[in-house]
């Protein structure tokens, strides 16, 4: 090596500590779902002493178009106990009158049920965006709670659900957030008809074990991977499935060549994936073309001009890199 590369055994020791590997201790992290059995007018009541790493919130009280009255005092409550805050809506299926009102909306001005569906789907997130920016939430993810309601019902036609549920969802995405969904598979048939959609899931266990809790973790509701999984017993508990722990991902197309060192003459593997990396001739000859661009990639990189390749060039070519890796996903859920 040219330079003595001291940072870069650094740099390596801080992404080791940043990316544990998948099944470290973020596995199952714990945290609870504190909503509308919490709620008492307007004040948070029959929390647990230490709510757990996170929290999980309604923005809604129940249905679409209304606002959560104890979400201020949830939030402080979190707060108090440093926990991280998640936050979900309750979208419903619109009353005529609100069906009147979404002539005009996210999707324009409606001549079809469809659209005027979807208007309403939409108008649902910016009331709860509101009720979430007035509680003083920055929320990077909403998580879509999908049940069975009584009041108001959900339609008997799936394809009018799907429509509710498809202009919630793109709102959220054009809000610049991410969503989640919270349902079982049961429920999604029966209200969407089965609709594949590839978003997170936290799903149920429908009783108080964990063992059963985390068993859903395997499973799916919409066709997306499950996050979180809840199960009850005092209060709504939740669980961290292991698609959220840290993932170091897998070495790239470099990799395997980041210690090499080519000169004029050299042949081989290493050489073809140069000669890609430079977007030259592949070859696979170190020809006066490849040392060519070897000498103009250094300049533009500010690396000493040799023309011959070691490991400080395939850095800046990016073969010290690992793709598909991500950190632990909690942080893309919650704020603070």
């Amino acid at each position: 090596m040219r330079r003595t590369p001291i940072w870069a055994a650094v740099a390596a020791m801080v992404v080791s500590l940043a990316l544990p590997s998948s099944g470290a201790s973020t596995t199952w992290t714990h945290g609870f779902d504190v909503s509308w059995p919490q709620c008492s007018g307007g004040h948070a009541r029959h929390v647990p002493s230490e709510p757990g790493r996170y929290v999980v919130v309604g923005l809604t009280h129940g249905a679409g178009h209304t606002a959560n009255p104890c979400l201020p005092d949830q939030v402080g409550w979190a707060r108090a106990h440093h926990s991280a805050i998640a936050g979900y809506l309750v979208p419903s299926y619109p009353t005529r009158a609100q069906l009147t009102r979404a002539r005009t909306g996210l999707y324009g001005i409606c001549h079809s049920l469809r659209c005027r569906l979807r208007n309403d789907g939409a108008a649902q997130v910016a009331s709860a965006l509101a009720v979430m920016r007035r509680a003083g939430l920055d929320l990077p993810m909403i998580w879509v709670d999908v049940e069975f309601r009584r009041a108001p019902a959900w339609s008997r036609h799936d394809d009018r659900n799907r429509a509710v549920l498809s202009g919630v969802v793109d709102a959220v995405g054009a809000a610049g957030l991410r969503v989640g969904v919270y349902t079982t598979s049961y429920m999604w048939g029966r209200i969407t008809g089965g609709w594949h959609v590839n978003v997170p899931n936290w799903l149920p266990a429908g009783n108080g074990d964990s063992r059963t809790a985390r068993s859903r973790c395997a499973t799916t509701g919409t066709g997306g991977t499950t996050w979180l999984v809840q199960y009850t017993r005092e209060w709504d508990e939740d669980l961290t499935c292991p698609a959220m722990d840290a993932n170091r991902g897998r070495p790239g197309p470099l990799w395997r060549y980041r210690n090499t060192t080519l000169v004029a003459g050299s042949t081989g593997d290493a050489v073809t994936a140069l000669q890609r990396a430079l977007a030259v001739t592949e070859s696979g000859d170190y020809d006066v073309a490849t040392t060519t661009a070897v000498v103009q990639f250094q300049a533009a990189h500010a690396l000493p001009v040799t023309g011959s390749v070691d490991g400080d060039d395939w850095r800046a070519l990016g073969a010290f890199h690992r793709v598909g890796g991500h950190p632990f996903l909690l942080g893309r859920m919650t704020s603070y």
